[in-house]
């Protein structure tokens, strides 16, 4: 008896004195929040800490003092680590802290951190999960459409403004009804890019029939017509009749997983009443494993609510969400992974953007990710009023594609697909946006695109074409994205035949995910074609092309040394950041810093750029290294360039639209060409690209260069400012002559307490720019 006590008390030791509070997150892992002594925007904020361990419970304290002995508020039972409130907190200063409930049944806290609640908190409270739960009805639909709205759509179908979305959905439907099916893919064989093309081969083989499993019952929903709902009938017998513990597994292959819970769940949900119980049991049987693996992969091998940063992570909690939804009344879990999921999407989700709306991974995936979001977003909202579109992120983020990937875009940096032009898909995801905000400068984009919301899901509840669009020429036409480190400098944002498009990237993620080793790299587009591109391919994930030209430094307009030797790849530490932003009606000023992400292969590499407006950019980039090398200024194009060394000039041209790079610091660099790539991509008739090396002629230790680029149209180089060294104290600096006189550009280098052009000005500031007009007086500048 005596050995079992001790046994027993060892065993409670062991599991509390494991326990570390208030330890340092890693790099992946979620800070504490409210972080020590912030001010909040959100009222009441999001609670999130480090957790010890899986399987603890949690409780939270706040209060008015430090020693929580005022205006007291408690939580218990926090299944994670992190927490959303249900009632705002008095403004005004807060103290809070976490505990770990131990085996003996005390609690252990964490550290006081204090945070502010400002009269302005934007409110927020996070909903009652017992009414959230009994307000999804009972009956099917319970996604996007419930049943009580099912008339009223079907007549809009039959002659209403869904008719066109109808007709396009038989059309295509009638294509496929009863053509044979996809059988139950293999194990995934191989390693590295071979296994990567082989899983890529299996999702786009399997992709395109599940899709039509939803669209077929989506047709359905809105014709009765029960040929379409009998096809979707058969493709959901078929897919839910494999195994879900074999080949397609989550843990195994998460390709499938997803996609057939995605189109699978909504498309059983729309036609639920064609399946007996004996088939709705083998098929909820199958729906219940794979959204239980979902689960188990989000909270313990993903631990999401701590460590977000997993691409698929980011989708699958949408559709963990969904099936939740819909089966909110059969499966005693749905409750409990409800909560899990709506928890994360107010206070975790997304990982790769903050309230500014930006978007780590690149447009490509912005929008694959933002459209699997707004399918759990949407049907929440209809199904229990929770609206998660509050969000500022929510709110912010179509301006993310809006500046950086407008609608006339022939790239979209930055990250995987940025060699891919702007699409009509793109077009319709913001007109969804657009009629969920009411938003007529984001609708623009669909108008552009002469696109409605689309024959799916999200366009038939989305419909809205009374929201006339407004001209983006009326916004701000800089815009900075701090969360993601990008810059967006427009001349005409909205006017393709006059745009000219600057965009910048210092990102604090790193290149990890979707990402590249890009930081301080630019792109530039003018007059509706793209002149300095990001280079490479995306021919799948981890392909030879791809992790050895498209995530290198040496794919992107930034600087490598001694032979293309970059910034660290798929490595979080290796960031950048924008130091500073600024604009006026006559100049933007950006600073980026991607010193970092070198990890000491240099010291140094700051990005000034000076936006002369409308449409010349001075760039000045000072660099330093531990030892002498050899620096590497680096551009790419979609043509070949020309090159000038005897006057240090490039010259771009892509259709009608022309760039002019001149080289002005230093004083002479060799200018080197190439086309092709190290590895050639493996999938697809790719074009080939040049990409140009500018290099001065010696190793150094620090090196400064001072660049300008103007972009103009063919036929009107006459219309350019001309451009040479000017002379300045302090710094380096540039003459821009034009008909009304001359802009001076200058940057302030070393220790000197200001930056001049004798008989012009002088600036204690680190840039300088002024307009001297005809008469010799200053009439705009940087201030």
């Amino acid at each position: 008896m005596t050995a079992m006590i001790l046994h027993a008390s060892l065993a409670v030791l062991a599991a509390t004195t494991d326990i570390e509070l208030d330890a340092e997150p890693n790099w992946y892992e979620k800070p504490y929040t409210p972080a020590d002594a912030a001010t909040v925007t959100r009222n009441p904020p999001p609670f999130i800490w480090r957790p010890p361990k899986d399987d603890l419970s949690y409780v939270l304290e706040l209060s008015t003092t430090d020693d929580f002995a005022t205006e007291r508020r408690r939580v218990e039972d926090i299944a994670v680590s992190t927490v959303a409130l249900g009632e705002p907190l008095v403004p005004g200063r807060w103290f809070w802290r976490y505990g770990v409930r131990l085996d003996d049944g005390d609690v252990t806290f964490s550290k006081a951190r204090s945070f502010t609640v400002p009269e302005d908190a934007w409110r927020f409270p996070y909903p009652d999960m017992d009414a959230v739960v009994a307000s999804i009805p009972l009956e099917h639909p319970r996604l996007f459409i419930l049943r009580g709205e099912l008339d009223a759509y079907r007549q809009r179908a039959r002659d209403g403004d869904l008719k066109g979305v109808r007709d396009q959905l038989t059309r295509a439907c009638d294509k496929y009804l009863g053509q044979d099916l996809v059988e139950e893919p293999p194990y995934v064989t191989g390693k590295g890019p071979e296994r990567g093309k082989n899983y890529c081969d299996i999702f786009r083989a399997t992709r395109p029939p599940m899709d039509r499993m939803e669209q077929s019952a989506l047709t359905y929903l809105l014709t009765e017509d029960e040929r379409y709902g009998n096809e979707a009938k058969r493709r959901i017998l078929h897919f839910f009749g494999w195994d879900p513990e074999g080949p397609t597994a989550y843990k195994h292959n998460d390709e499938p997983a997803m996609w057939v819970m995605m189109r699978g769940v909504r498309a059983y949900d729309w036609t639920y009443d064609l399946f007996s119980p004996e088939e709705r049991a083998k098929v909820e049987g199958v729906m219940h494993i794979r959204a239980a693996q979902f689960y188990q992969h989000l909270k313990y091998r993903r631990r999401f609510h701590t460590n977000p940063h997993e691409s698929h992570a980011g989708r699958t909690l949408g559709f963990l969400g969904e099936a939740a939804l819909a089966f909110a009344h059969e499966w005693p879990e749905s409750p409990e992974w409800l909560d899990y999921v709506m928890t994360l999407f107010w206070n975790i989700y997304p990982a790769w953007g903050k309230d500014d709306g930006g978007w780590h991974e690149g447009p490509g995936y912005w929008s694959a990710y933002m459209s699997f979001a707004l399918h759990f977003v949407v049907p929440l909202r209809n199904a229990t009023g929770a609206d998660l579109m509050q969000r500022p992120f929510f709110r912010n983020t179509p301006y993310y594609l809006l500046y950086t990937n407008p609608p006339y875009a022939k790239i979209s940096p930055f990250g995987d697909g940025e060699s891919g032009a702007s699409s009509g898909g793109k077009g319709s995801l913001m007109y969804q946006f657009a009629s969920l905000l009411e938003d007529p400068y984001v609708r623009s984009y669909a108008d552009a695109w002469k696109r409605d919301g689309g024959a799916g899901m999200l366009g038939v509840v989305l419909k809205d074409d009374a929201l006339r669009a407004k001209s983006p020429a009326e916004l701000p036409q800089a815009r900075h994205f701090p969360g993601v480190g990008l810059v967006s400098l427009h001349t005409a944002l909205g006017n393709a035949p006059e745009d000219v498009h600057f965009l910048i990237h210092s990102d604090p993620y790193g290149p990890i995910s979707h990402a590249h080793a890009d930081e301080n790299a630019f792109t530039l587009e003018a007059f509706g074609e793209p002149l300095a591109i990001a280079s490479g391919y995306y021919p799948w994930y981890g392909s030879n092309h791809h992790s050895k030209w498209s995530w290198e430094s040496k794919s992107s307009n930034t600087i490598t040394f001694d032979g293309g030797i970059g910034q660290k790849i798929r490595d979080a530490k290796s960031k950048g950041a924008i130091r500073a932003f600024r604009t006026t009606d006559d100049y933007d000023y950006v600073v980026a810093d991607a010193t970092q992400a070198y990890q000491g292969r240099l010291t140094k590499f700051i990005r000034k750029v000076v936006h002369v407006r409308p449409g010349v950019f001075v760039l000045f980039d000072d660099l330093a290294a531990p030892a002498p090398v050899t620096f590497e200024w680096r551009l790419h194009a979609r043509s070949e360039m020309a090159l000038d060394e005897s006057t240090q000039r490039v010259t771009v041209a892509q259709g009608e639209a022309r760039l002019d790079l001149h080289f002005v610091q230093p004083q002479r660099v060799a200018l080197s060409q190439t086309t092709g790539f190290d590895f050639p991509p493996e999938r697809g008739d790719y074009p080939d690209q040049w990409h140009l090396v500018a290099s001065p002629p010696e190793k150094l230790g620090a090196l400064r260069y001072l660049t300008v680029l103007v972009p103009y149209k063919a036929g009107a180089q006459d219309q350019r400012p001309s451009m040479h060294a000017a002379r300045c104290d302090g710094g380096l600096g540039v003459k821009l002559a034009d008909a009304q006189g001359a802009h001076y550009v200058a940057f302030r280098t070393g220790d000197s307490a200001e930056v001049a052009i004798p008989g012009v000005t002088t600036s204690t500031a680190d840039v300088l720019a002024v307009h001297v007009n005809a008469e010799g007086k200053i009439d705009r500048q940087l201030d």
